[in-house]
Formats: structure tokens, C-alpha cells, sequence
């Protein structure tokens, strides 16, 4: 007798979802292109949108950098300058930006975001990291990765009362000026910002890690994200790591997990030293000396520009501080360690401001315990739903207006440049290199568009450049003997822009070898 086979039942298969941190980095990644899709389709008759809206200035020249690695460099010279510059193994992020562009046939600009969307969704990822690794319940971790990708601070507040002077100081809107004070800012503005704080995230926790299970292995992968950090900025080891020995030391470890942290931090170490070395070099010291924004902010800007993080991080401050586990040394060390270096004199007072990149991940630790901890642990059922979000939400106002603001200024010619003097930089582009004049407005984007020098271009790089910004107006008005100074300084070409002058360009320039609407290339030899 024949026996039949039972009927199979099918059963329903639940499609995976994809994870909270992917979803969320593509979110952000996307709403942060939109304002420079926007200034790219509404580009002013005749003018060309030059890609940036935040830190132009810096934007242009590691585009420049980017191109040095286009042209098979992997050591930085200075291209803003005419003054000597022994290459130095600076900038190496953007230079191996560049090597990318290059094996890849893209153009500068278009890697340059593809590195700011990428640098969204691996931010997001290691900050879920980070997060994970010291917060324990789900619910507050979801809250704190919302939170940290959205969130700003209320440097809007100080706007809107016209930046008043307290106690002789200046007040300022920090959060709107400095992209590493938030996850936001830091994916709207430069892509290194995103990408040096995701490095930081994932040395913190690998390092930690590492020491706990006396794995040298992590202590390796730690390592490997240390020199992430440090090709971006190579002083932040010191803070970092430096918090990560604190918490090794206060809470003890096994000697493999202390040879684990050794391993790690041995690591970066050369480069580090290396980079404190070469910033003493005087061929290097004379343009960083002229770095901007390299001050210890106010105590009452930098408060309302962290203001939603600082006010939850200050209720868990008093849990932290008696529980003192491995976790709690490492973040309020950080914490305390900037603070050093931001008010005590130390060898890092012309670096003061660039020790800020990923502050708000031990802030957002702090908020989300002090949120799930303090706050939510007090409400009932329905403020426990409610007030969460309703933080998020008040805390995103800042990010609201920093997103509005480039669209409703898409147009200004500040952005963009006329469109015969970006055709000029593309005749110019594949010509041989050589010493190029221009005014100091221009001349800010000759690098990042040719292999080229200028004799000034860039508030910080160029040696002098507020001297030889007068000097070059002087020459485009007349006011000079340009024949002489281009004799002088070897200049091989001279773009002339009625953008900066209105005199008709000498005799002794020649026929020119390039003509567009406004603008002028001269070649001299």
C-alpha cells in the first residue's frame, strides 16, 4: 500500500530589513546633496556653480590636493605658494582621494561628493558602533543614532540676538561654523570631517575592545583605524588615544590587553611624531602659522551651540561619575582632555580648534543615558513615547536652517564664477604646468583645477597672502610693473579677468592664448 506524502505547508519568509544605520546615513547622504543638485540645475546665466557652499576656501584647496594625487603624487607640496616647499607626507586622505579619481576616470568635484556620501553612511555606521558599545538598551540606542545623525546645537538662539558681547567676548553661532561639532554639519560641509569622526568611533571601540579581550588582533584592526584618523588629522591619537589609556589604566586590564593598546597606538605613533615634527619645519610653519580659527572658543557660544547634547550629558554626569566603570573613564576623559587642550597652554595652542572632530559621540552617549536613565525612566507610558522624539525634533531646528540656507543663496555670485573663467581653467588644465598670476580670488581655484602654482590664492597657504593680495590688485590696476614681476617669479602664465580689473591687460603680455567672455590666458614662455 502505497503511503502519500504529507502536503508541505509553506511558510512565509520576513524580508530582513535593512539596518536602522544604513537607512539613516542614506537619508542624510541624500538630503545633504540636495542643496548643491538645486545650485548646480539653478546656475545664474552665465555662471558656473563651483561645487561648495561651506568653507570654500578649504573646499578649493583639497581639491588641490586631490589633483596632486591625480598627477601620481603621494607627498604634498604646496601649490599656493612660490616660496621653496619640501614635499611633506601631509593631506594624505585627500591625496589618496585623489589616486582614487584617478584610477577610476572620475572627475574631482563629482569624487569629492561621492567621498561626502560615503562618509554619510560610514559615519552612520560607526557612530551605531560606538553607541552600541556603551549604551545597552535597544530603545535608547535607536534614540541616541537619531539624535547624533540629526541633531544640532542653538547657535540659531545667538543669531537671533545679534551675537552680543558678554564679558568683553564676542559671542558666535559655533554650531554653524565649525561642521565638526555635529554629525549633520560634518556630512553637509567637507566629507573629511565625516570620515575622521567614523575613524575615531571605530579606533575608540576596537581599542577598548581589544584591551578587554587581550586580542591582538584588534589591537591591529585598531590601529588600522588610528592611521584612518591620523591621515586626516594626526592629533587626534593624542586625545583619543589618550582618553583610551586613561580607561585602561583606572580599570585594569590583563597584560595581553595592555600589549593589545600598545599595539594600536604604536601604530599611529610615527606619524604622529612625524606630523608634530614637520609642523615646526619653517617651510611648513610659516603657512600653518596663518591658519584660521584656531582659538579656544567662548564657553558661552560653544554651550548653546551644544546646548540639546550638553543639557541630557549633565544628567548622567552625576551616574557616570559614581559608577566610574571602563566606559564612563574613556568618555568623560575625552571630554576632559579637550578641555585641556582647549584652555590650559600646551605645544598644541595653533591647533586648539581641529581637536573637536567627533565630540558629539561622547556626548551623544551621555544624552542617550541621561534621556533613558533620567528622563524617560520619571514619565509615564505616553511621555516615554513622546518626549524622545520631541527632543529630536527640537534638537534638528539648527539643521533645518543650515539646510535652508544654501538654497536660498543658491544664486549668489559668491558660489559661482563667471562661466569663461571656469572654461579658462579647463583650457588650462591639461597645458604644462608652470608659475601662474592671477588676482588672489581666482588664483584660489587654479590648483584645484590644473597642476599648476600661483603666487597667491589662499588665506592660509599662501606665505604672506594678504601682502601679495594688495600686491597682485596693484599689478592688475597698473599700479605696477607686471613685465618685472613676471620676469622676476618665472611666471609662465597670466590669467586676466575683468572680474578683478577694468585696465586693459599691457603690451608686454602678448597676444593671448586663450579667450572667453571676460577673461584672458597669456602664456609667457
Amino acid at each position: 500500500m502505497a503511503v502519500s506524502a504529507a502536503p508541505r505547508v509553506a511558510t512565509a519568509v520576513t524580508p530582513r530589513r535593512p539596518p536602522l544605520w544604513l537607512l539613516l546615513g542614506l537619508a542624510v547622504a541624500i538630503l545633504t546633496l540636495l542643496p548643491y543638485v538645486y545650485a548646480h540645475l539653478s546656475e545664474p546665466p552665465g555662471r558656473t556653480f563651483m561645487g561648495f557652499f561651506f568653507l570654500g576656501d578649504d573646499a578649493n584647496t583639497y581639491l588641490a590636493k586631490m589633483r596632486e594625487g591625480v598627477d601620481g603624487a603621494w607627498v604634498w607640496t604646496n601649490k599656493y605658494t612660490t616660496e621653496p616647499s619640501s614635499p611633506v607626507y601631509f593631506f594624505a586622505f585627500w591625496i589618496a582621494l585623489g589616486h582614487l579619481a584617478g584610477l577610476l576616470h572620475l572627475p574631482l568635484l563629482l569624487t569629492f561628493h561621492l567621498a561626502r556620501i560615503a562618509g554619510a553612511v560610514l559615519l552612520l555606521y560607526s557612530a551605531w558602533v560606538f553607541i552600541e558599545h556603551f549604551v545597552e538598551e535597544l530603545a535608547a540606542r535607536r534614540w541616541a543614532i537619531f539624535f547624533l545623525a540629526l541633531a544640532l546645537g542653538m547657535g540659531y538662539v545667538v543669531q537671533a540676538i545679534g551675537k552680543p558681547v558678554f564679558f568683553g567676548q564676542q559671542t558666535d553661532t559655533l554650531d554653524w561654523r565649525m561642521p565638526e561639532l555635529s554629525a549633520f554639519y560634518s556630512i553637509l560641509a567637507l566629507p573629511h570631517f565625516a570620515w575622521a569622526a567614523a575613524f575615531l568611533a571605530l579606533a575608540s571601540v576596537l581599542s577598548l575592545r581589544a584591551a578587554e579581550r587581550g586580542s591582538l588582533l584588534l589591537g591591529f584592526f585598531a590601529g588600522l583605524a588610528w592611521l584612518g584618523v591620523a591621515s586626516i588629522h594626526a592629533q587626534m591619537p593624542i586625545l583619543v588615544g589618550g582618553a583610551v589609556v586613561a580607561a585602561v589604566l583606572y580599570r585594569r586590564v590583563s597584560l595581553r590587553g595592555y600589549a593589545a593598546v600598545g599595539l594600536s597606538l604604536a601604530m599611529v605613533a610615527p606619524y604622529v611624531l612625524y606630523s608634530y615634527l614637520e609642523l615646526h619645519n619653517p617651510e611648513v610653519s610659516r603657512w600653518s602659522g596663518q591658519w584660521r580659527n584656531n582659538f579656544a572658543p567662548d564657553l558661552l557660544s560653544l554651550s548653546f551651540a551644544l546646548a540639546p547634547q550638553l543639557l541630557l550629558a549633565a544628567l548622567a554626569l552625576p551616574r557616570m561619575l559614581r559608577r566610574r566603570s571602563r566606559s564612563d573613564v574613556f568618555l568623560l576623559a575625552w571630554l576632559v582632555l579637550l578641555g585641556i587642550i582647549l584652555w590650559v597652554p600646551t605645544p598644541a595652542d595653533n591647533l586648539r580648534r581641529r581637536f573637536f572632530d567627533g565630540v558629539y559621540l561622547p556626548l551623544v552617549v551621555m544624552a542617550a543615558e541621561g534621556m533613558y536613565a533620567v528622563v524617560v525612566a520619571r514619565l509615564g507610558e505616553r511621555g516615554q513615547r513622546l518626549v524622545p522624539f520631541a527632543y529630536v525634533a527640537f534638537a534638528t531646528v539648527g539643521s533645518f536652517f543650515l539646510l535652508l540656507g544654501p538654497l536660498l543663496v543658491a544664486s549668489n555670485p559668491a558660489y559661482s564664477i563667471p562661466t569663461g573663467e571656469y572654461q579658462a581653467l579647463q583650457w588650462l588644465s591639461p597645458r604644462p604646468s608652470g608659475v601662474v598670476f592671477t588676482s588672489a580670488r581666482l588664483g584660489l581655484m587654479v590648483p584645484a583645477y590644473t597642476s599648476d602654482t600661483v603666487y597667491v590664492g589662499q588665506y592660509s597657504e599662501t606665505y604672506n597672502w594678504a601682502i601679495k593680495t594688495q600686491e597682485a590688485d596693484d599689478l592688475l590696476h597698473g599700479r605696477a610693473d607686471l613685465a618685472a614681476f613676471n620676469a622676476a617669479h618665472h611666471v609662465r602664465y597670466v590669467i586676466w579677468s575683468t572680474q578683478d580689473t577694468v585696465a586693459t591687460p599691457p603690451a608686454s603680455l602678448g597676444t593671448p592664448v586663450f579667450t572667453a567672455t571676460g577673461v584672458q590666458i597669456f602664456q609667457l614662455y
